[in-house]
C-alpha cells in the first residue's frame, strides 16, 4: 500500500491527510506540535522537529513512498529539502518554484515580464488600493485602502505593524491597485514540457480575504476557462515547476487577472476538486513522484473531466455557538482543537471539525455535493437549520 510523509499538521497538512485517506493510502503525518489539528485525519503521527535529523525521523522519511511538505517553513522545507539529497527519498516540492512563488514580488515581476494579466502597481494606478506583504502567508497582514490619503496614512504605520510581528521584519510591501470581481483557483500538476489542468473552483472570502468558502463548478466560459488553463501552464512552464501549483485569479470586468500563484499543495480547493471532478491530488502526485509521471502525456492544457458528469460541491468553514452560526475563513480551523473527520453530520455529506460531545462551540468545515445546484443549495439550507437546532444524526 501507498504510504505518505505529510510534514505539516495545521491546514494543508489537514487537507492532504483527507485526500490521502480518500486514496486508501497509508498517512504519517510528521509535526513537532503534539496537538496538530491534522492528527485526527492521519494513520501514524511522529511529534519531531524536522530540522533536527534524528534516527526516528530519517526511518520515517524513508520509508514513506514520498514526503509531501504541508507548511510553509522555510526552516523546515530547507531541511526536507537537504534531507531527500542526502538519503535519496522524493520530495513532492519544488524548492525553485516554491522560491518564486512565495515572493509576492518575485512572482508579480514574472508575471508581468511576460505579459500576463495582473493587477497594476501603485503608483501606476488608481485607488482603491490594496496592499499586502510580499512573503506572509495566505491573508496575512493584508488591508484594502480606499484612496491616496489612505493610501499615505497606512505607510506611515507600516513599521509599527512590522514591529508587532517579528516574523514580518524586513517584509517588502506590495501595492496594487484592488478590483471587484469574483475570484476563481486552478491547479495545475507535472513537469516542465508536460503538464495537466484541473477542475476550476470559486472562492469566496470574509471580510479580512481570507477563504470562507469553495464551490465548483463554476459558471465561467469556455473562452475564460481556456485562457485560464493556458496561463496556469504558462506560469508552470515559466517557474520549471515540477510538482504542484496553485493559481488565483480575479474577474475583472470579463478578463482574468492572476492574483497569486503558490507552488505548493493548497488547502480547501483540492477537496472540491475531488467532489466535483473525482480527481484526487495525492494520487496525481503519486503518479509523478513515484512512478513513470506524466512524461507519456502531452502537454495537456484541456480539462481532462470536461466531458465526464460533476457533481456541485460546496466547502465551507463554521463557528457554531449555542446554535450560532457565523462564517469565517479558513484560519479558524487551526485555532481550536484536534480536527476528525465525520460523515452524514448535521445533515452535511462530511464534517471535519473539533467537535466534542456535549460541547455547544465548535467550529467545522462543512462539506457537501449533490448532482445539482439546486440540489446542494437545499442540502446546505437543510444542514445550517440543523444546525440551529442542535440536531446533529
Amino acid at each position: 500500500m501507498t504510504r505518505i510523509a505529510i510534514v505539516g499538521g495545521k491546514l494543508q497538512g489537514t487537507e492532504a491527510a483527507y485526500l490521502t485517506r480518500k486514496a486508501g493510502f497509508t498517512s504519517i503525518l510528521i509535526d513537532y506540535n503534539e496537538k496538530s489539528p491534522a492528527i485526527g485525519l492521519c494513520d501514524e503521527f511522529l511529534c519531531c522537529d524536522v530540522t533536527q535529523e534524528t534516527e526516528e525521523l530519517i526511518a520515517a522519511l524513508k520509508g514513506a513512498d514520498f514526503v509531501l511538505p504541508a507548511n510553509e517553513n522555510q526552516d523546515v522545507l530547507e531541511a526536507l529539502t537537504g534531507l531527500a539529497i542526502k538519503y535519496c527519498f522524493p520530495l513532492a516540492f519544488d524548492p525553485e518554484a516554491y522560491r518564486i512563488s512565495s515572493s509576492k514580488l518575485l512572482s508579480d515581476e514574472l508575471i508581468h515580464a511576460n505579459d500576463i494579466p495582473a493587477p497594476r502597481y501603485y503608483p501606476g494606478c488608481g485607488g482603491p488600493y490594496i496592499a499586502q506583504p510580499s512573503s506572509m502567508s495566505g491573508s496575512e497582514g493584508v488591508q484594502r485602502l480606499p484612496d491616496q490619503e489612505a493610501l499615505i496614512q497606512f505607510l506611515s504605520t507600516v513599521s509599527k505593524w512590522e514591529e508587532s510581528r517579528p516574523e514580518a521584519s524586513q517584509t517588502s510591501w506590495v501595492i496594487q491597485e484592488y478590483l471587484e470581481g469574483l475570484s476563481y483557483s486552478i491547479e495545475v500538476i507535472g513537469s516542465p514540457g508536460c503538464y495537466q489542468t484541473y477542475e476550476v473552483t470559486q472562492i469566496h472570502m470574509d471580510e479580512v480575504y481570507d477563504c470562507k468558502m469553495v464551490t465548483s463548478p463554476c459558471s465561467i466560459t469556455e473562452q475564460q476557462e481556456d485562457q485560464f488553463r493556458n496561463t496556469a501552464v504558462k506560469l508552470a512552464e515559466l517557474t520549471g515547476l515540477k510538482g504542484i501549483m496553485d493559481v488565483e485569479v480575479i474577474d475583472a470586468k470579463g478578463e482574468f487577472k492572476v492574483l497569486e500563484i503558490d507552488a505548493r499543495i493548497p488547502s480547501q480547493t483540492p477537496t472540491a476538486v475531488y467532489h466535483t471532478s473525482g480527481v484526487n491530488f495525492i494520487e496525481e502526485l503519486r503518479d509523478l513522484f513515484c512512478g513513470e509521471g506524466m512524461t507519456s502525456k502531452k502537454n495537456q492544457k484541456k480539462n481532462p473531466q470536461k466531458n465526464q458528469k460533476k457533481k456541485f460541491c460546496s466547502y465551507e468553514h463554521l463557528m457554531i455557538d449555542n446554535g450560532r452560526i457565523t462564517e469565517h475563513g479558513e484560519h479558524i480551523m487551526s485555532q481550536g482543537g484536534i480536527l476528525h473527520l465525520r460523515e452524514r453530520f448535521y445533515g452535511a455529506d462530511e464534517v471535519i471539525s473539533d467537535y466534542r460531545s456535549g460541547e455547544t462551540t465548535w467550529r467545522g468545515t462543512f462539506i457537501n455535493w449533490a448532482d445539482t445546484e439546486e440540489e446542494l443549495m437545499a442540502k446546505r439550507q437543510s444542514m445550517r437549520a440543523r444546525l440551529r437546532e442542535g440536531r446533529g444524526t
